[in-house]
């Protein structure tokens, strides 16, 4: 009777299970989802964050264009062997340009549970009014 180590056995699987998801494998940049929304009075844009601390993020509103940047990290494993890693760390950026004019000043963030919501509220744009012409 052919014995095999038990070592040899998960050596070749995980082997095999890594040549088969090769093709899957992502880019080495971790760069968030985001979703574009527009309302009536206000855009929307979510920001999908998982694992970036609230700190890491920053978000500023220049010449038209809202620019997400943050930092995300994955903790080191030192203690066990990796045979695959998928988790992207690093800095990121993410710009979301407006065509049409927004209202600054009252552009707001949140973030809860590794999404953050901004609120770029539109400008009221004025209403055609109508001159009325005296007879003298």
């Amino acid at each position: 009777m052919r014995m095999i180590s038990i070592p040899t056995r998960f050596d070749r699987w995980f082997s095999e299970l890594d040549a088969a998801l090769q093709d899957a494998t992502p880019g080495e940049v971790f760069t968030p989802a985001i979703d574009m929304l527009e309302h009536a009075d206000r855009y929307e844009i979510l920001a999908d964050l998982p694992g970036v601390e609230q700190s890491e993020v920053d978000v500023a509103f220049n010449d038209g264009s809202l620019t997400i940047q943050g930092e995300r990290s994955v903790p080191e494993v030192s203690e066990a062997r990796v045979f695959r890693a998928e988790r992207c760390s690093g800095r990121f950026a993410r710009t979301v340009v407006f065509r049409e004019e927004v209202d600054v000043e009252n552009i707001e963030a949140t973030f809860k549970d590794g999404v953050l919501c901004i609120r770029v509220p539109k400008v009221e744009r004025r209403k055609p009014r109508q001159i009325p012409v005296a007879v003298h």
